[in-house]
């Protein structure tokens, strides 16, 4: 794999070679005698389970493209943020995921625009020809049209987005231990948007630290350790979940001194005041946004090819429907066709997995049949050694609750390696309640402001 940039991947759009643009045939898609060059935009859940398949079953050469050069495991990725497990624990390299197929290459780059006549599409790393393209690129963190909210709140979306936020917190932490108690609040208080899995998982994981942990490691703190307050748009948490789990998930939470606010939108947010719609004010520096996603229309293709959400409409064999040779998957696709999924599949990691798999197989010859979604069930950790879980019916609680959503969720790891390390550092919390990756790696005062840090002064003088 020394030749990592091929006759079909050039700088510029001139230098396409012409010789080794293949005829699509628009029956199945492997009944010719063609090598096709299948260009695979993103490496998140559905374009891994996909080129997975695809190296599986077929030799046709794949060029993987994704912004970032690793492969991440999202449902923990709050885990990361609250310093109990390491970035590498969740990740992977994808040059070394892709480095026993030959016939596999990766580019690093965003997608800028797509020529769909031309059969090309140009990053800002360069053009790249394609025979059939996939996209695969998930959805970005939605904050609804508010620029102010975008400026100042804390994303959770991706693993740099975790990192800000360990980073952020420590540092508030640190610079919260040197001020008058008086002063304290607006730093160690933490403000949560969303009451889906991600917010619920986080303000427990918050909660966990800011009872167990901060007043061990700040004594200077003297008991005076903030609050978490749970803001969400809904009239309940997990709104997807079953009754039962939403009641014991607001139970959990009460029972955790998180205080919770429903029905009640952030409706603005300065980096000191959270403003809710009814008007209520909430003084934080700490905003940790994590109440959806939205996607972003691609340069190139048409107002036609978008459904409801800006997501790319798709058929049954999960192509762009007004395309043969373009396919989307995951949290992007919109398909209709699926009884009980009329409005579309719901943008969650299992449907990218299933997609990716389905899609894998059928560009292989694997399956001729349309794609159908089978939901195997939610479930979101609450706390330490306890959970909530509707699986196929079932709804389990509290520590059964737990043990199923750790298992299930060490096995959905993309690696051995991920799962070893995951497991491993698991076991540690689980035995000390406690773990060591609380380490913020930038300048300690970073993300207060200048004006606001008296002990950075101090020093200074």
């Amino acid at each position: 794999m020394t030749d990592l940039i091929r006759s079909d991947i050039s700088v510029n759009t001139e230098n396409t070679d012409i010789n080794d643009i293949s005829i699509h045939n628009n029956a199945h898609p492997v009944k010719d005698n063609i090598r096709h060059h299948t260009v695979l935009l993103g490496a998140g859940f559905a374009g891994i389970r996909c080129l997975d398949q695809l190296t599986k079953h077929s030799r046709d050469r794949v060029t993987l493209i994704d912004r970032n050069d690793y492969h991440f495991f999202p449902p923990l990725i709050y885990q990361v943020s609250a310093g109990f497990l390491a970035p590498s624990d969740i990740s992977y390299p994808l040059r070394k995921y892709i480095s026993d197929y030959d016939q596999v290459f990766y580019r690093q780059g965003n997608l800028l625009s797509i020529d769909t006549k031309a059969k090309t599409i140009t990053l800002d790393t360069g053009t790249i020809h394609y025979d059939r393209l996939i996209i695969a690129i998930g959805a970005d963190t939605n904050y609804f049209g508010n620029n102010d909210i975008k400026a100042h709140a804390l994303p959770m979306k991706t693993i740099n987005d975790a990192l800000s936020i360990r980073n952020h917190m420590l540092s508030q932490f640190n610079y919260a231990a040197s001020l008058p108690v008086a002063e304290r609040e607006p730093y160690l208080t933490i403000v949560i948007a969303g009451g889906g899995p991600s917010g619920v998982e986080l303000a427990g994981v918050m909660s966990e630290i800011r009872l167990n942990i901060l007043q061990k490691e700040y004594p200077e703190l003297m008991g005076n350790v903030g609050g978490i307050t749970l803001v969400t748009a809904d009239s309940v948490l997990l709104p997807p979940m079953s009754e039962l789990s939403q009641s014991y998930a607001q139970s959990q939470m009460q029972d955790f001194k998180v205080e919770l606010v429903f029905s009640d939108p952030v409706e603005g947010y300065d980096g000191h005041e959270v403003r809710l719609k009814s008007g209520k004010i909430l003084y934080t520096h700490n905003l940790i946004w994590t109440a959806g996603v939205i996607c972003r229309p691609i340069k190139g293709l048409n107002e036609a090819d978008y459904g409801r959400g800006k997501r790319l409409l798709i058929d049954e064999h999960l192509a762009l429907v007004n395309y043969q040779d373009i396919y989307a998957i995951g949290d992007i696709a919109l398909a209709m066709h699926q009884d009980g999924y009329q409005n579309g599949h719901p943008q969650l990691g299992q449907v990218a997995s299933a997609q990716g798999t389905y899609l894998g197989k059928f560009l292989t010859g694997k399956t001729d049949k349309p794609f159908t979604y089978h939901h195997s069930g939610d479930m979101a950790m609450i706390g330490r050694l306890t959970a909530v879980a509707d699986i196929k019916g079932r709804h389990l609680k509290g520590f059964i609750g737990w043990l199923s959503w750790v298992i299930i969720h060490i096995l959905a790891l993309s690696t051995a390696k991920n799962r070893l390390a995951t497991t491993w550092n698991w076991m540690i919390a689980f035995f000390t309640g406690n773990q060591s990756f609380r380490m913020s790696i930038h300048h300690p005062y970073e993300d207060t402001p200048k004006s606001e840090n008296k002990l950075d002064e101090t020093l200074e003088n």
